[in-house]
C-alpha cells in the first residue's frame, strides 16, 4: 500500500507517451444512488445488426435510452502477499480478513488494480526478485506470494462509454486510475479529477463507476507483451478502507456487484469471482527444487534463501537488468520472447496445479477461444468498433478489444445495416459550466488531461516511451505499482 503518488506519477508518463493514446491516465467514475445522469442514448438507425454471441444487436433495442452496454467476461490476475480463503458455505474464496462473507467478498475488490494475466509477472520481476533492491533480507519486495485469477464480468455505464468514445486507446474501458489503500491515489493534496467524476463532483461530469485500463510493456526490466493494468472502483472511493465508514458507503454506492448480483452498469458496474491461485514459490521451482542444481527443495523462499541461495540478483541499468546471478525461471529479464514464455509456464503449472489443490476448490483458466466465443462481439459495445474499417477482435485472457489495422483472423466486421446508437457525452452540472471559457466548465476533457496541464504529469510507468526520461521515471512508478497491486 505504498502508492501515494502512482496516480500523478502515471499521468506523466501519458503525457510522454503519446497525448492521447495508450496510457491516458483517468477516469474512475463513480455515482450515487440512482441512475448517472445526463446521458441519453439517441438511435442512429434501428437496422437490425447480427446480434454477436451473447446478445442481440443494439439496432433490437426499441428505446435507444436505455442503450446498455452487453456484458463482458474478463480473465485477470492479481499479485498478493498473502493466499485468499475458502468459504465452505459459500463454496467460494474471499479475502482472508473482514467479518461477514459480506466483508469478505467485497474486501477481494474493494478499490484496487489488477493486470492481464498476460502481465501478472511484470512487476513481480521488475519489483519483488531482486535481492539488492530487497529492504528486508531474504524477503521479496511488499512480501509478493501468490498470483491470484479472477473471472469477471463486467458491464459500463452508458455515461461513460459515452465520454470516453475515442478519447481512450482501449475500446469499452475507461483509462486507468491508480488506487491505494481502498481508494483513488491522491494527487498532491486532493484526489484527481477523474476520481471526482465517480459522483459528478468537483465540477466534473458524473459518469458512474468505470473499470479502468492502460496498455502497459514498456518497463525495461520486465517487457512483457500483453500486459494491462486495470482499476476497479467500488463504494466510498474518496476514503481509505479504515475511513469508509457504513454511511459514506451506502451514499456513494460503488461498482462491485453485491453476492449472487450482476452487473447492470447502473446498481453495479462488474461482479467476480476468484477462479484460484499460485504460490510463486512453486512456478520459479524453489518447492520441487528445480531452481538449483543440487535439486534441492525448499519449503519457500524465504528458507531457499536464508540457506544461501539466491533468486534473482541483478543491476537495473535504467534500460534494463544487467544479471549477476539467477535461478533458471528468471533467466533473460529484457527479453520479450522469454518473459512471454514465463507466462505460458506460468498458465501451464496454474492449470495443472488447480485440480490438486489441496484446501478449497480452484478451477484452471478458461479456454481462451471459448471464452471468446462466449463473448459479444466488439461492435456491440463500442462505437470505435463498429465503425472500424476492419473491425475488431478480442484478445488476452482480459478480452479487450483490439481494433484491427487490416483483415486478420479474428477480425469482425460490424453488419452493413447495424448503427451504433449515438450516446449524448455527459457535461458538468450547469453551475459548474457557466463560468468556463468553453462552457465545459473545464479547459479540457478529462479524456485528454495528459497535455492540458490539469492532470499530474509525472508518470513514468504507463507510457510507451522508449526515450531516456521513460526509462529513468519507468523504474520509480513501477516500484509504487508494486504497492498497489497487493
Amino acid at each position: 500500500m505504498k502508492l501515494l503518488a502512482l496516480t500523478g506519477m502515471l499521468a506523466a508518463a501519458a503525457a510522454v507517451h503519446e497525448a492521447a493514446a495508450s496510457v491516458t491516465i483517468h477516469i474512475k467514475v463513480h455515482h450515487h444512488k440512482g441512475s448517472p445522469s445526463h446521458v441519453q442514448a439517441k438511435a442512429l438507425s434501428t437496422g437490425s445488426g447480427s446480434g454477436g454471441a451473447a446478445a442481440p444487436s443494439v439496432g433490437a433495442e426499441s428505446d435507444p435510452s436505455k442503450w446498455h452496454m452487453t456484458p463482458v467476461r474478463s480473465v485477470q490476475a492479481r499479485v498478493q502477499g498473502s493466499a485468499p480463503s475458502w468459504d465452505e458455505a459459500t463454496q467460494s474464496w474471499v479475502a482472508g480478513f473482514g467479518k461477514t462473507y459480506a466483508e469478505k467478498q467485497r474486501a477481494v475488490l474493494d478499490t484496487v488494480n489488477t493486470a492481464s494475466v498476460e502481465g501478472a509477472l511484470m512487476y513481480v520481476q521488475a519489483e519483488g526478485i531482486n535481492a539488492r533492491e530487497q529492504s528486508n533480507k531474504c524477503e521479496r519486495k511488499n512480501k509478493m506470494q501468490y498470483i491470484e485469477f479472477y473471472e469477471l464480468e463486467i458491464v459500463q455505464p452508458t455515461p461513460s462509454v459515452a465520454y470516453y468514445t475515442s478519447k481512450h486507446s482501449t475500446p469499452e474501458y475507461c483509462p486507468f486510475v491508480a488506487m491505494d489503500g481502498g481508494k483513488c491515489t491522491d494527487q498532491g493534496s486532493d484526489i484527481p479529477p477523474e476520481c471526482k467524476q465517480f459522483d459528478g463532483i468537483g465540477g466534473e461530469p458524473k459518469l458512474g463507476h468505470c473499470v479502468g485500463a492502460n496498455k502497459v510493456e514498456t518497463d525495461p526490466r520486465a517487457p512483457y507483451p500483453g500486459n494491462y493494468w486495470f482499476s476497479f472502483p467500488n463504494s466510498c472511493v474518496t476514503k481509505g478502507w479504515k475511513d469508509k465508514t457504513d454511511e459514506c458507503r451506502a451514499e456513494n454506492s460503488g461498482g462491485l456487484c453485491a453476492p449472487g448480483e450482476k452487473p447492470d452498469g447502473v446498481k453495479c458496474t462488474f461482479s467476480y469471482k476468484t477462479l484460484g491461485y499460485l504460490n510463486i514459490d512453486d512456478l520459479v521451482g524453489i518447492t520441487d527444487g528445480s531452481a538449483i542444481k543440487e535439486k534441492k527443495p525448499f519449503k519457500n523462499f524465504t528458507e531457499f534463501c536464508l540457506a544461501g541461495h539466491v533468486e534473482f540478483d541483478a543491476e537495473n541499468t535504467g534500460s534494463g537488468f544487467k544479471v549477476e546471478t539467477t535461478i533458471p525461471f528468471w533467466e533473460k529479464p529484457n527479453d520479450e520472447t522469454a518473459n512471454r514464455g514465463r507466462t505460458e509456464q506460468m498458465i501451464k503449472k496454474y492449470n495443472e496445479l488447480a485440480p490438486k489443490a489441496k484446501v478449497g476448490k480452484m478451477q484452471p483458466l478458461p479456454d481462451l477461444t471459448e471464452l471468446t466465443a462466449k463473448n459479444p462481439k466488439c461492435y456491440l459495445n463500442t462505437k470505435e468498433c463498429a465503425t472500424a474499417e476492419f473491425g475488431c477482435r478480442r484478445t488476452l485472457y482480459a478480452q479487450l478489444c483490439q481494433v484491427c489495422s487490416k483483415a486478420e483472423p479474428g477480425c469482425e466486421k460490424a453488419p452493413a445495416d447495424f448503427k451504433f446508437p449515438e450516446l449524448e457525452v455527459p457535461k458538468p452540472p450547469k453551475e459548474d459550466r457557466d463560468g468556463s471559457d468553453d462552457g465545459s466548465g473545464t479547459s479540457g476533457n478529462a479524456g485528454d488531461r495528459d497535455n492540458s496541464g490539469e492532470t499530474p504529469t509525472a508518470t513514468p510507468k504507463n507510457a510507451a516511451a522508449g526515450t531516456t526520461a521513460y526509462s529513468a521515471a519507468a523504474a520509480v512508478a513501477s516500484t509504487l505499482l508494486a504497492a498497489a497491486l497487493l
